[in-house]
């Protein structure tokens, strides 16, 4: 497997939740729950768990964005020109 398979899983299941906590502060306020970024993470783990899209998306876009350049790649090595 690809080392940036395996960064890009990284990033989606830790990276992107703590910024996502730290970003959303500094955008719209502090995180209303009492347990701070644990408890966030969680929800969005749960809600992953049990099937909500947007936490689906959210976990998954740097894999997602490293399939779209490893497509581009692709495409680019076997197009003409």
């Amino acid at each position: 497997m690809d080392k940036r398979w395996i960064y890009a899983l990284l990033a989606s299941l830790i990276i992107v939740p703590v910024l996502v906590y730290f970003v959303g502060g500094l955008i719209v306020g502090p995180y209303e729950g009492e347990g701070g970024l644990i408890e966030m993470m969680g929800i969005i783990y749960v809600d992953a768990m049990t099937g909500h899209w947007s936490a689906w998306v959210l976990l998954l876009s740097p894999l997602l964005l490293v399939g779209i350049w490893k497509a581009c790649a692709t495409l680019r090595s076997i197009t003409p020109g």
